[in-house]
């Protein structure tokens, strides 16, 4: 297993556990992973970039209307915002990188 799965395991796995138990800045920490996996393995392609822009913006919104299911609707909701939230951090990182290597000669 490459390092850059790992950290999107890490992610996951934060985004479950935290969805469950308290986790003292369980946001920052998956930002954070997030930095770090966009550093390591930066998305290259715009289309990549797009793509984790656009999950980081739109899986809030979708996951806000699963409030409705009965029990399982929260913890959904908790676990898709927590992953929306890492992505945001990937593409972070991905997006700083790929403007610094055009102004950089």
């Amino acid at each position: 297993m490459n390092l850059d799965k790992g950290l999107i395991i890490v992610i996951i796995l934060l985004a479950v556990v935290g969805a469950f138990v308290a986790i003292p800045y369980a946001a920052l920490a998956i930002l954070l992973v997030g930095l770090v996996s966009g550093i390591t393995s930066p998305l290259t392609e715009l289309s990549d970039r797009t793509g984790y822009l656009l999950l980081a913006i739109g899986a809030p919104t979708v996951a806000e209307s699963l409030q409705a299911i009965p029990t399982a609707g929260a913890p959904l909701e908790a676990i898709i915002v927590s992953v929306a939230i890492g992505a945001g951090g990937i593409w972070l990182a991905s997006m700083t990188r790929a403007v610094i290597n055009r102004v950089m000669p």
